[in-house]
């Protein structure tokens, strides 16, 4: 499983935010720091992640994203607004989900659409809701800004 790391402002000598997360996995599997631009989108087009579509919205944010190769998500990203987001797997005895969206996947959509961490949290409950969260080997995520 992943660890995160996070030291507020109260914690650092210069009063800055840091945010480290490491990434659990396969020691051959590339990763990559991705630059996503700010974009607009045609009313009522769709967006294509790792395995459903869902609704695009009509702007989405600037943000860097540190992504497996193969994933449409990531593990973690920072947007143009500061909102920083890492993803965490942790064990359920939930039933499995085979469709929905990933947590990599909740990861860049909220970075691409939200500006705060409460936006966040509004955003990825949402998502959820409509399209479900797909995991496997009894895996949930958890969501850390």
């Amino acid at each position: 499983m992943c660890d995160t790391f996070v030291a507020l402002g109260n914690a650092t000598n210069d009063g800055s935010v840091l945010f480290a997360k490491n990434s659990d996995r396969q020691p051959n599997e590339p990763l990559l720091l991705t630059h996503i631009p700010r974009k607009k989108h045609p009313p009522k087009s769709n967006v294509t992640c790792t395995y459903i579509t869902v609704e695009q919205v009509d702007e989405t944010y600037a943000l860097f994203l540190y992504k497996p190769s193969w994933i449409w998500g990531g593990e973690m990203g920072t947007n143009e607004y500061g909102l920083t987001i890492g993803n965490e797997a942790v064990f359920t005895k939930e039933k499995v989900n085979k469709t929905g969206l990933l947590g990599m996947d909740l990861v860049r959509l909220a970075l691409e659409r939200c500006q705060t961490a409460e936006e966040a949290v509004h955003c990825i409950t949402d998502l959820i809701e409509r399209y479900g969260q797909a995991t496997k080997n009894r895996l949930r995520t958890t969501i850390h800004f």
